[in-house]
């Protein structure tokens, strides 16, 4: 990636409150947030995970005001989003990091030769998983992914170095690591261009993506400085603001639905 940064501080409040405040007052936009540490805590089982209280009302609040898209965007896949989310029209799922989706008709189905890859890669992962009973295995319907949160680091370094070598000399399968997690995609879409298109297709002026992981700092550069982009918490990043954590965000938000609630009518 180019342009990385690792600041460790957050963006100057009167820096990011400027930015977006030019970005509400635009006439047609997109307000995009990942779900696992954006809206919700990082937990070590991953369907206890829960928005903070607030994230999703505002998000539904925004969602009503005119010319205003919404989507919660993840890597989770779109039942599994839905269902923690609760999320109905007009908030847009985008889940399995674009592959799947709220507002198109569903992704197709796994042909032969996918089904084919997705069945030998699930053997071997389950294998995997047996000899190391402290990780945990996710199936989603186009990728699978190897979960190491609460496992010793020593053992968790093991369990993902054998996952991703099991991925070598594989072109057709897209491997994406994480915050203790190795996701690996039999078909891979992508964050930042599922953003991309749904906002060419809705036709909005600017995004707005908040993200705080490997997959979330691809749809960063992936937008580029067209678009504005905030990263959550540490870590290098491409994005042109940071916000320390997930209550932060929730800040973010409710200022931003105040900004955009009180746009002119020549806005």
């Amino acid at each position: 990636m180019t342009g990385l940064r690792d600041r460790a501080a957050a963006t100057p409040a009167g820096e990011l409150t400027d930015a977006l405040r030019r970005f509400a007052a635009l006439p047609r936009v997109l307000v995009a947030v990942d779900f696992d540490g954006t809206l919700a805590p990082l937990v070590d089982d991953p369907m206890t995970a829960r928005a903070l209280p607030g994230a999703l009302e505002l998000l539904d609040q925004l969602a009503t005001l005119p010319d205003t898209l919404v989507a919660v965007v993840s890597g989770r896949d779109l039942a599994t989003l839905r269902q923690l989310t609760g999320a109905v029209d007009p908030v847009l799922l985008v889940g399995s990091h674009g592959v799947e989706t709220s507002y198109r008709e569903p992704a197709p189905s796994r042909d032969e030769a996918e089904s084919a890859r997705f069945a030998i890669l699930e053997a071997e992962l389950t294998a995997l998983v047996r000899a190391h009973p402290l990780a945990r295995l996710e199936r989603k319907p186009h990728s699978l992914v190897l979960h190491t949160r609460g496992i010793p680091p020593e053992e968790a370094a093991a369990t993902l170095a054998e996952g991703r070598a099991l991925a070598r000399g594989r072109p057709n399968l897209r491997v994406t690591p994480g915050k203790d997690v190795l996701e690996l995609a039999t078909r891979h879409v992508g964050k930042g261009s599922a953003l991309l298109d749904l906002a060419d297709a809705r036709g909005v002026d600017q995004v707005l993506y908040v993200g705080d992981d490997v997959t979330d700092e691809q749809a960063f550069e992936a937008l580029g400085h067209a678009h504005l982009t905030v990263r959550v918490g540490p870590g290098e990043t491409v994005a042109q603001h940071r916000v320390r954590d997930e209550r932060h965000v929730v800040t973010l938000l409710r200022g931003l639905l105040t900004l955009r609630s009180g746009r002119g009518p020549s806005a």
